[in-house]
């Protein structure tokens, strides 16, 4: 099968990436650089990560996604978002290939410092450049914890409404466990959920999380669970497929002085799930946003270091 054909963007030379092997000893502080990569041999699988080391301190690496493949010699190409270097900081890039989650190989590794450069104040009279339809942010992805709730049998249907089909699926018990958070799910909690007539559900989920130092956190989340076609027909006779889709996006409340941090996360939960025994199993990310790419033409801005992956 021939490999899907560029975006006028990504052709678009303007905002071609710097290639992986050209980045310079000394780079501007502060500032994201947009590169890419050559790889072989080409392969679907093929998945590339950036392994980043700053003065021996190993730091979170940075994912790269696939970008075509080289006209002239087939080889795949990658690319990918390098953090900003601060000044004097010193980073060493690792290049790894992986394949369905097994090691291929290791790329040549690049080392970068930063340098200071005279700041360049954005004028009065700047406007920022058109919009290209390409990426113009970066943005991270920490996962906080894995999610598993066991939904009270049988969940309560209202029947037919003039907007769709109300049940509500309460929990019975449940925990998460993870890097961040590790909690068991109080039983209060539920999901009151409509299933629209074109058979997705819009879930609408109240839960309250006890963690192990005793703190009580209450998650709200609105989400997509899709039924599929026919889903709205289906589920008025309790059926359903085996394993739908689940994505929510999921905020937190909570008083407790060592929790105050996730009031301001908005998170992204990903799961599926198993309808014969009303199990509910999701991962749940802190979703973070970070500097204007390089493409963008966008002035870089103050903030702090993304955590976790980066996109």
């Amino acid at each position: 099968m021939a490999p899907p054909n560029a975006t006028d963007a990504t052709r678009n030379p303007a905002i071609e990436p710097l290639a992986f092997e050209a980045l310079p000893a000394q780079v501007t502080a502060g500032v994201p650089h947009d590169v890419s990569f050559m790889v072989s041999p080409a392969h679907p699988s093929n998945q590339l990560r950036v392994e980043r080391a700053s003065s021996g301190r190993e730091m979170a690496p940075v994912r790269a996604w696939p970008y075509g493949r080289d006209p002239a010699t087939g080889t795949q190409r990658f690319r990918a978002q390098l953090p900003p270097v601060a000044a004097g900081e010193t980073v060493e890039y690792r290049p790894i290939l992986s394949r369905s989650g097994l090691f291929v190989k290791e790329l040549p590794a690049r080392s970068t410092r930063g340098v200071r450069a005279a700041a360049a104040p954005v004028g009065a009279d700047w406007t920022p450049p058109p919009a290209s339809g390409v990426p113009r942010y970066q943005w991270a992805s920490e996962f906080l914890g894995a999610f598993t709730v066991q939904l009270a049998k049988p969940p309560e249907s209202f029947g037919p409404a003039p907007d769709g089909l109300h049940i509500t699926f309460y929990i019975a018990s449940g925990d998460i466990r993870g890097p961040k958070i590790n909690a068991r799910i109080r039983g209060e909690g539920g999901d009151w959920m409509l299933v629209r007539r074109d058979g997705v559900g819009v879930a609408d989920v109240r839960i309250t999380y006890e963690t192990d130092d005793g703190a009580l956190l209450l998650s709200r989340y609105y989400g997509i669970f899709d039924l599929g076609p026919g889903g709205y027909e289906r589920a008025l006779r309790n059926e359903y497929d085996p394993v739908p889709p689940l994505v929510l996006a999921p905020q937190f409340v909570t008083s407790h002085p060592n929790w105050l941090w996730l009031n301001r996360l908005q998170c992204l939960a990903v799961g599926r799930v198993t309808m014969a025994e009303l199990l509910v199993r999701f991962d749940l990310y802190a979703i973070r946003a970070g500097q204007p790419l390089p493409s963008s033409g966008l002035p870089p801005v103050q903030d702090t270091p993304l955590i976790g992956d980066i996109h």
